[in-house]
């Protein structure tokens, strides 16, 4: 996100300054944005149409040039703020030309508001330091200046897609099973722009299958997909004419693909259907100058750390790394 002119023609709600940069808080569909804007889960348009409910956004520009710095979005939920419950995580998104010092401007700001709208707590979901370590540290260090405390880490994992195929990053024994699922036929198909029509009641009966939930709805999917249909990817492997597993992968940025949802029927478990899900979405990062395939955290359907599923995602090819949730009391 480069230093471009806010162009800020309508009034605030509120505005703070300091030496060299200004804080204005807008409802969303009224602020001013940059034009470029490099995860998709701050865009004015995946906003927008991702929830109607208010959403707020904390723009930091500069006094000298008028450009954007960085932009911030919350929202309340009863007395809870939280940036974004309707993302995989929100937090401040800062161009290369701010500083820890601004950005801690810019919090104090947001607590400072929050708290006068008799919010409790204001949660923050921030994303896995993978996509931008030195970003992550930067704004890391920002929200403990700002007075936020680290609520949860979570133990995140990722691929590093370069030019090895994905039978040399998996484990043996994976390579194994990936080479079993091929000889027995299993293919899949993969599809953009919308939802495969069979990758949704994949995935709901293999959640039920497995006793959970599946944690969107199906028309929550479809929506999702309506939201960034350029962005979004549905994966299904296919045993014969029958749909065995499937995957909901999102493209975040140019350079990160990230793991939405995924599942298997278990009565295909022994083929291992899912591999061939992520040697596809793999390829695809590779076809298209994709730098990280993000498989997320490893929780169960009750929120619970899932050391099965952070095993499963470590054989083949994953690494570790932060995601942090960031709170703060009022």
């Amino acid at each position: 996100m480069g230093p471009i002119s806010s162009n800020i023609t309508r009034t605030s709600l509120c505005s703070w300054t300091d030496n060299d940069s200004i804080v204005d808080v807008f409802p969303m569909p009224e602020a001013p944005f940059p034009t470029t804007v490099p995860w998709l889960f701050f865009r004015r348009e995946y906003l927008l149409l991702r929830t109607s409910d208010p959403i707020y956004s904390f723009i930091l520009t500069s006094k000298e040039s008028g450009g954007i710095l960085a932009v911030f979005h919350c929202m309340p939920v009863h007395h809870t703020w939280i940036s974004l419950p309707i993302s995989p995580f929100g937090g401040v998104l800062p161009s290369p030309f701010c500083c820890g010092r601004q950005l801690t401007f810019l919090l104090s700001c947001v607590r400072e508001w929050v708290s006068a709208r008799g919010g409790h707590s204001l949660t923050i979901k921030t994303a896995p330091s993978c996509y931008d370590p030195a970003v992550h540290q930067l704004c890391h260090q920002s929200y403990l200046a700002a007075g936020f405390l680290p609520n949860h880490t979570y133990s995140n994992h990722y691929i590093p897609i370069d030019n090895r195929p994905f039978e040399q990053i998996i484990e043996p024994s994976e390579r194994r099973r990936l080479s079993k699922g091929k000889r027995s036929g299993l293919r899949v198909s993969m599809k953009t722009g919308t939802c495969d029509i069979s990758a949704t009641p994949t995935l709901c009966r293999s959640y039920a299958m497995q006793g959970y939930k599946l944690p969107v709805t199906p028309e929550g999917i479809a929506h999702i997909a309506r939201c960034a249909p350029d962005n979004y990817l549905s994966l299904v492997t296919w045993n014969r004419e029958q749909p065995v597993a499937a995957a909901l992968m999102v493209r975040v940025s140019d350079t990160v693909l990230y793991h939405f949802l995924s599942g298997f029927l278990p009565e295909f478990g022994a083929l291992s259907p899912s591999l061939m899900l992520f040697e596809a979405a793999y390829q695809f990062g590779r076809d298209n100058r994709v730098q990280i395939l993000d498989l997320g955290i490893s929780l169960d359907h009750l929120g619970y750390e899932k050391p099965a599923l952070a095993g499963f995602k470590k054989r083949i090819g994953g690494i570790g790394c932060d995601k942090v949730t960031y709170e703060v009391n009022f």
